[in-house]
């Protein structure tokens, strides 16, 4: 459909919030709320002045929702019926090299999904900051003209840290693991063929870097910080020091295991 009918077809639905998508590359960030007449405007600009091509429109009603409705968008001359041709592709029998290969590759894809599955979930939290402090500076505003609600704004502040504190990194940490499981399968299918391909952060100075950050976000712990830099100087390998680490602790062992 063209832009026309789609803005036509989320007006009359009352969506509150609307996005530009091009693939995966965002065009137009959410609207606040209140705002979405201005958000559609721009966003018919916008789809003037990039190429022509395929978009998407992302709808919701609020901020929290996961997964928006979508109303695709062609720009540009479309294809007709009479232009389209039917073109048959003759296939062989796939061989188990080949299928193994193809599965290697999709593992690959998932981990960069995730990945972008977890940008994106980020920016839906510094969307929420935005809007908390909107509320705040309105209530600012307010505050001499009329008695506030007293515990909307406390109530809104305290999910959000509530969500910074813990959401934020769970997240990290569930993405983490998928991600970890996902190279683990990938790299058994490539041994069946004879080789491993290297992964990404398995470079030892990789690993002696990211040990080495993990290490100064202890400082606010001298005990913990002094003896993370005693193990340190007793380890002559990346592994020594996991081994060091884990019979000084099991818990931060298993903290540093999950980063390398």
């Amino acid at each position: 459909m063209n832009f026309k009918e789609q803005k036509q077809r989320i007006i009359e639905s009352g969506y509150k919030h609307v996005s530009l998508y091009r693939g995966n590359d965002r065009i137009c960030a959410w609207n606040l709320a209140g705002r979405i007449d201005a958000k559609l405007d721009e966003i018919e600009t916008r789809l003037h002045n990039n190429p022509p091509g395929a978009y998407v429109i992302k709808a919701r009603n609020s901020t929290s929702e996961k997964n928006p409705d979508l109303f695709p968008v062609i720009t540009g001359p479309e294809i007709t019926a009479e232009k389209q041709t039917t073109q048959i592709v003759y296939k062989e029998p796939a061989s188990d090299k080949l299928l193994e290969n193809q599965q290697i590759l999709n593992l690959t894809v998932q981990v960069k999904q995730l990945e972008m599955e977890n940008k994106y979930l980020k920016e839906q939290i510094a969307d929420l900051e935005n809007e908390i402090a909107e509320i705040e500076t309105a209530a600012a505003v307010n505050l001499a003209e009329q008695t506030p609600q007293p515990n909307l704004l406390e109530s809104a502040k305290e999910f959000l840290g509530g969500l910074m504190e813990f959401g934020a990194p769970l997240l990290d940490q569930h993405f983490a693991l998928k991600k970890q499981q996902l190279e683990i399968e990938r790299m058994k299918l490539a041994k069946r063929q004879g080789f491993a391909p290297k992964p990404a952060e398995n470079d030892k100075n990789v690993q002696i870097r990211i040990i080495g950050e993990w290490v100064e976000t202890f400082k606010d712990q001298p005990e913990i910080y002094e003896a993370l830099h005693n193990i340190s100087a007793q380890s002559e390998s990346v592994e020594k020091y996991l081994q060091l680490l884990n019979e000084f602790s099991p818990e931060l062992y298993e903290q540093l295991s999950v980063k390398i």
